[in-house]
Formats: C-alpha cells, sequence, structure tokens
C-alpha cells in the first residue's frame, strides 16, 4: 500500500490527536470475533487511532486480532503483544504502527498483509517481534528514519515511502520458486546492507544476470565464498581461466561460465578473475549448472535449483546505463540494477532514453529448446517472437536485456523509480505471461519433435506483422535476429536474418524467405499461427520436397520435415518460404488442412500424417505411375499412421489425404 498523506500534515494530525486523546490505551478483549475492526473486541468500545496505545493480552477465547483485506486498515501507537498473543496480517491488510513495539508476543504477516512503520520520532523495529522473523511486506514513513534490529526476512514488498530505513545488515529479500521479493517505488532510502536472492529453476542453461547490490565480490556472492564444504540450495560453480588461482572453482576444462560484453565492440569477453566487485546493474552472461554440490567433472550431471545471493547497498533512485554501443543497429547488454520488475514500454520511451531503438528489446529465455534462446520482446503490442516464451514488458529483477543503438553515436538509458513495476509478484523463470497478438500477423515457431510430443518449449521462433502503416524495408521497426547457440529460424530481408518484421499488408506473389541454421535434430514441426489476413491466402513452400502447404487463417497449423544428414539440400538454409497467392473462397467453415509427413524421407515401411482432429480421413498412396498402393490409416494422437500393405520401395510418392470436402496431396520420399 502507499500513502499519500505528506508528512508533515501526519506530524499535524497525530498531535492533535495526542492531544485530544491524552494517549489513551486501548485493550484487545475478543469478546465479539477476531476482526480488529469491530468496536466490540475493544476495551473502549471504539477503534484505536495512529494516537491511541494498544494491548494485546493473551485472551481465553483464543480470539486474537486478524487485519486483512475486509477489514483495510488498523491503527495503533505504541503497540504491546503479551507473551502467546497474536496480530494476524494478511491479504491487502495493513497494520500501521506510530510508535514502538514491545513485549513477547508476535505479529503473524507471513501469508501476505503490510506492516507500515509511520512514526514522527525515530522508530526501532525488531525482527524478533514477527512470527519466524518473516514479514510478507513492509513499508517504511516516517521522515526520522526506522532502524531494522536482528536478521527480518521479507517476502514480498518493501516501499521506502520516506525517511532512511536502516536495516543494519540484517535484512533479507527472498526468492523461491513462487515468488521473489521486490522494492517498490520510492521517495526514501536504505541504508546498510541488504542480502538479495534469486532462485533459478534446475536448468542447466545461460541467465543474462544483473545483481542489484553494490559490494562484495563475485566469489563471496554467487560462488557463497567457495566455502569447503558447499551448501545445499544455494550459490553455483564459476569456472573460467586460471582455476584456483583466479578464483574460480574446479574445473578439468576450466572453460569460462561468466561473461560480460563488450558493448564498444559487441563482443563477449570472459570474466578474468572472480575477485573483482559485484555492482548492482552490471550485466553478466552466467552458465547456472545449478547449486554448488553439481560435479563439475561430469557434462551430464543433474541439475538442481539453486538460490544465488547477492549482498550489499541496494540500489534506488535514477540510474544512468551509458557505456551501450556508438554503433547505428549495434547491440548493448544493459542490466536492471532494481530488485524490481522495470516497465521496459516506460524505460524505452522515456526522455532519458537516448539514441535507442524503442520498439523492441531482447532477452535470453532460458526456458527455451535446450540451453535458452534469444527472445525478441514487441513493445507497443507486449508480445514476443517466441510462441512458448512468456517475455513480454516486464524485466524481472535481477536480469539483463540487450537494445539496439538506433544511429550512429552515443546511445543511453536512464532508469528512474517511476518505472517499477510491483503489481505483481516477480517469476522464478525471470518471465511473466504475455498478453495479445498483433492484428494481422503470422507468428512461426519451430520445434523438435521430441520436444512438440512432450508439450516442450519452441527450438526458436520469428513473426511477421502487417500493417499499411509499414514498410517493406529493413527499418527500425524490424528487429535484427541474435544467434542462438542451437537452432536458429528467421526471416531474410535484404540479406538480414530478422526475429520480428514489419511488413506492408501481403500482396499475392509476394514470398517471405525463411533461414534455418544449426539442426541438432533430425524430425522438426513448425507452428504456425496466421491471423486475420484479408485477399491473401499464405503457403509453406518446402523447396526440397517440392511441396505447398495452406496455413489456416485465424488457426494453427503444424507442418512436419526431416532433416536427412547425407543430403544437405534437405538442411539448405533456404529450403523454405512462405508465399500469398489468391485468397480460397468457401461456402461454410473452411476444413482444416493437412500439415505434414513424417518421418520424410521414410523407410517405406510406415510413416505418419500429422493433421487436425477430424472424421472420415481416407488416405491414398499412389506411385510415380499413378498406381493406387493400398494401405491402412489408423487414427492417433495429432493424426493417423499409415501403415502400406507391402513395403515401399525407394521412390517419391504422392500421397493424398481426403477428408470428405477436400483433397489434400504431400510427396513423400523413400530411402531404403
Amino acid at each position: 500500500m502507499q500513502i499519500t498523506t505528506k508528512g508533515k500534515s501526519v506530524a499535524i494530525l497525530m498531535f492533535f490527536m495526542s492531544f485530544l486523546s491524552f494517549a489513551q490505551t486501548n485493550v484487545w478483549t475478543g469478546a465479539q470475533s477476531t476482526s480488529w475492526n469491530n468496536a466490540a473486541n475493544w476495551s473502549l468500545n471504539t477503534l484505536p487511532l495512529l494516537a491511541t496505545n494498544v494491548e494485546i493480552p493473551a485472551v481465553t477465547s483464543g480470539n486474537y486480532p486478524l487485519v486483512n483485506g475486509e477489514s483495510g486498515l488498523a491503527d495503533c501507537h505504541n503497540l504491546n503483544i503479551a507473551d502467546g498473543a497474536t496480530i494476524n496480517v494478511t491479504g491487502y491488510g495493513n497494520l500501521r504502527i506510530s510508535g514502538a513495539i514491545s513485549g513477547n508476543g508476535k505479529i503473524n504477516a507471513v501469508n501476505g498483509g503490510t506492516v507500515v512503520m509511520i512514526g514522527t520520532v525515530p522508530q526501532v523495529l525488531d525482527a524478533s517481534v514477527f512470527t519466524n522473523n518473516t514479514v510478507s511486506s513492509l513499508t517504511t514513513y516516517n521522515a526520522l528514519g526506522v532502524t531494522l534490529v536482528g536478521n527480518l526476512d521479507l517476502t514480498g514488498v518493501l516501499t521506502l515511502q520516506s525517511g532512511v530505513f536502516n536495516t543494519g545488515g540484517g535484512l533479507t529479500l527472498k526468492s523461491d520458486a513462487a515468488t521473489t521479493a521486490q522494492v517498490a517505488e520510492s521517495a526514501g532510502a536504505v541504508t546498510g546492507n541488504v542480502t538479495v536472492e534469486r532462485f533459478i529453476p534446475a536448468r542447466r542453461a545461460f541467465r543474462l544476470m544483473s545483481p542489484s547490490t553494490t559490494g562484495g565480490t563475485i566469489s563471496s556472492n554467487w560462488q557463497e565464498g567457495a566455502p569447503a564444504t558447499n551448501p545445499v540450495g544455494f550459490g553455483t560453480d564459476i569456472t573460467g581461466p586460471g582455476g584456483t588461482a583466479n578464483g574460480f572453482d574446479v574445473s578439468g576444462s576450466n572453460n569460462p561460465s561468466l561473461f560480460t560484453h563488450n558493448n564498444l565492440t559487441s563482443t563477449w569477453e570472459a570474466v578474468a578473475s572472480t575477485s573483482g566487485t559485484l555492482n548492482a546493474g552490471a550485466a553478466y552472461r552466467l552458465l547456472v549448472r545449478g547449486d554448488r554440490t553439481v560435479d563439475q567433472a561430469s557434462n551430464s550431471a543433474v541439475p538442481t535449483a539453486t538460490t544465488l545471493r547477492t549482498t550489499g547497498a541496494l540500489t534506488t533512485g535514477t540510474v544512468w546505463a551509458t557505456n551501450l554501443s556508438p554503433v547505428a543497429g549495434g547491440f548493448s547488454l544493459v542490466g536492471n540494477p532494481y530488485q524490481s520488475v522495470v516497465n521496459m514500454e516506460q524505460l524505452l520511451n522515456d526522455s532519458g532514453a537516448l539514441n535507442i531503438n524503442n520498439n523492441f528489446y531482447y532477452v535470453w529465455d532460458p526456458t527455451l529448446n535446450t540451453r535458452g534462446a534469444y527472445v525478441t520482446v514487441i513493445v507497443d503490442s507486449n508480445t514476443n517472437t517466441n510462441p512458448t516464451s512468456d517475455a513480454n514488458n516486464y524485466l524481472q529483477p535481477n536480469q539483463a536485456f540487450f537494445v539496439q543503438t538506433k544511429a550512429a553515436g552515443a546511445a543511453g538509458l536512464t532508469f528512474k523509480e517511476e518505472h517499477k513495476y510491483t503489481g505483481s509478484t516477480a517469476t522464478p523463470n525471470l518471465y511473466r505471461t504475455n498478453n495479445s497478438q498483433p492484428a494481422a500477423a503470422i507468428a512461426v515457431g519451430m520445434y523438435t519433435n521430441e520436444s512438440l510430443a512432450s508439450n516442450g518449449p519452441a527450438a526458436d521462433g520469428f513473426m511477421v506483422r502487417f500493417s499499411d502503416a509499414y514498410s517493406n524495408d529493413v527499418d527500425a521497426l524490424d528487429a535484427l535476429k541474435p544467434v542462438n547457440q542451437d537452432e536458429n529460424v528467421g526471416l531474410v530481408n535484404n540479406g538480414s536474418s530478422l526475429s520480428l518484421e514489419s511488413r506492408a499488408l501481403p500482396q499475392v506473389g509476394e514470398v517471405l524467405a525463411l533461414s534455418n541454421t544449426t539442426y541438432r535434430a533430425t524430425e522438426y514441426t513448425y507452428k504456425v499461427d496466421v491471423s486475420n489476413l484479408e485477399g491473401v491466402t499464405a503457403y509453406l513452400h518446402d523447396t526440397f520436397l517440392g511441396t505447398e502447404t495452406q496455413l489456416q487463417n485465424n488457426a494453427e497449423s503444424l507442418y512436419s520435415f526431416s532433416v536427412i544428414a547425407t543430403d544437405p539440400a534437405s538442411s539448405a538454409q533456404d529450403r523454405f518460404k512462405i508465399v500469398f497467392e489468391t485468397e480460397i473462397l468457401s461456402v461454410g467453415t473452411p476444413v482444416a488442412q493437412v500439415v505434414g509427413l513424417y518421418p520424410n524421407p521414410s523407410n517405406g515401411s510406415s510413416f505418419n500424417v500429422l493433421m487436425p482432429a477430424t472424421e472420415n480421413v481416407t488416405v491414398n498412396i499412389y506411385n510415380q505411375l499413378g498406381q493406387k498402393i493400398a494401405a491402412t490409416a489408423t487414427a492417433q494422437d495429432a493424426g493417423f499412421a499409415i501403415q502400406p500393405q507391402t513395403p515401399l520401395g525407394a521412390g517419391i510418392y504422392m500421397v493424398e489425404i481426403n477428408d470428405g470436402q477436400k483433397a489434400y496431396t504431400q510427396k513423400l520420399i523413400v530411402k531404403n
């Protein structure tokens, strides 16, 4: 909760309330219920105010005060909680304390709720007053300051409304598989070290990381000080040149796992030592193998979930990122300096953004493919170019990202408190959910068949959007495609590979060239979403098989294909194109299009037809002489299994699929 009353007004109000009430003491009875805001539960039969001293004794009824969303605010001055007594703060409840806290009882604010320190004299907050030394959310609103005593875990949102919050080095902003603590837009300040956690799910993959604290070294933070006995569930091994002599963990190869990006030269540079200071907003590429118990002697070691911790001065206020590429179209890696989600639309469109393309930015999504993949986030539509990525306009705490310089010359970004977004807790995989799609667009996701069958992530993807407002030239509305470690698929225009292209509305005869590189598997499927095309029909042209497959408008189409190690044409970079032809007019609802055969080439004994579910389907096979070959078709998930009565010999066959309304033909290659 944010309190908008000015500090001076609060002080005057409290003075008069104190004068009129003569510091009355109101004692909790719990005679009626557990509701704090039921006057019948108080000895004075009135609700406490910010100038009222409150006592919470042990009561035989067991009715202890509850502050939640329904009962709203709960106010008090000095608060005494007797041994065995508890105040429960949950949900949207706010307990506001203008004085001191005493007694051996507890404030239970573990499951939601906010405690607000709102005094006009310096206040001390003893962490032991909270159940399990944990509070969900905490707001400091005291111009003369609040001092924390003891160790306190915060799981929700810290808000520094005014004054200085002195942590005494005891505050930890927690992170787990469900949520990550954040610091909201604040006018106050924080002194004393803060420990910040970032939970990382179990997956051996690079992450683009950025700490939100300054202090300590890479070793003392992310490596947990490289102790003799490694803690389970914390830190990660970091390897690099020189091995242990440079502070790295023991490794057979000493291959680097931590990099910085030289924005001036657009090159990755391995970190030379882990003894350097870790600074808030510094951007890194870190291979997270799991916690420090993972065996580095084995590349096949099972990764574990881990929590990376940093301790130091927490960053608040305005932060400038100025070491960006001065080259037109140059990529720069920038770190989030805040322990907060940042609204990238606001950041990129702020007056403090200098010479930066504000149409999109790039993230590395570690949940994609086997080791992660780059994703282009489209700012104006709050979407991205990969159908299985949740990346959107909300940059996560501890996340780094790429931006592009618009024109030759100095470039920079200015992070401001007003760019913070704490409307939702931060997700552990560094991403939130994406929302909408552009009005007219084609989005392509490329999957290995293994991943598709297990509902796994896409290996890569791209998007093309259409409007009369766009140009077919490569310009600032088109995003160049960063190169992944594994599969890459994108559009090609004037020699540039694009992850996003903004084009004029497509015309009959127009061709979009695709680029596919770095195949790891042999069986793949495209998922193609076409939305709101008018006047034309899109087809996927496979130059290797010589086929064209209709891409259904306002629907999802699947196309399976094979890559043959012994046939370079099957893995040609320019194998696929999207072509636009005259719109097909029909009466009623269009029939779902057959989307592919696999494996293709086949060994001749059996193959599969991949298509949306439909009834009354017949499948016919014809050889090059036009002779029909008997076969059986068995329905299965996502299509049919085809079994010829006799194995097919080497050659080219035509497979016809008829759903009773339309017949579709695909070429099948058999290699025995």
